[in-house]
Order: C-alpha cells, then sequence, then structure tokens
C-alpha cells in the first residue's frame, strides 16, 4: 500500500490505517517528491481537492492493484472494474507460467 498523500499520511498515521488490514501488508510513502515520481511512473491519477475551513481535504487518486513477478517487475494491474474471476485468472495465468525455451 502506498500513499498518495504524504502530508497527511505518515508512517504513523498509516501503521493506525493499517489495522484494519491483513497483518502482512506494507504501508509505505515518502516526500511528495518521491510520491509524486512513484505516482507518474505508475501512472496514477492524484487530485487534491480544495481545503475546508477546517482543515480538512479529500484525495482522488484512481485505484489500482499492481502485480508483480518475483523480480519485482511490474507484470500486471487490476483495476476496481474488474470482476473477480478475471484477477483470479490472471493471477492464477502468473503464478503457473512456464516459458517454454
Amino acid at each position: 500500500f502506498v500513499s498518495v498523500d504524504p502530508a497527511r499520511d505518515s508512517l504513523k498515521a498509516l501503521k493506525e490505517y493499517g489495522k484494519d488490514f491483513h497483518p502482512s501488508y506494507v504501508f509505505l510513502t515518502g516526500s511528495p517528491e518521491q510520491v509524486q515520481k512513484m505516482a507518474k511512473k505508475y501512472r496514477v491519477y492524484v487530485s487534491k481537492a480544495d481545503e475546508t475551513e477546517d482543515g480538512d481535504y479529500l484525495v482522488d487518486h484512481s485505484i489500482v492493484i499492481y502485480f508483480h513477478d518475483d523480480q519485482g517487475d511490474l507484470a500486471d494491474c487490476f483495476t476496481q472494474s474488474m470482476r473477480p474471476s478475471d484477477v483470479t485468472e490472471k493471477i492464477l495465468e502468473r503464478m503457473t507460467f512456464v516459458p517454454k525455451y
């Protein structure tokens, strides 16, 4: 899990947020420059809305799960509009792929 709001999502805040997820999840953030670079590399849409009078705001962003291979390279991605059966099929395909030489 990578935060796209480093101004608000400190490691402490992410640790608290992470209590609602499986314990093996890793939560990451970085400097604004690092997050911007990551968002550009993975083509993540990010837009901060105007702040309210009390300083609160929303961050609109794309919702994508990136699937990496055992070398850490991007193998596929899954969007919120995909059916669970299609996601499962793609994961199984990647996990059982045997290259033909």
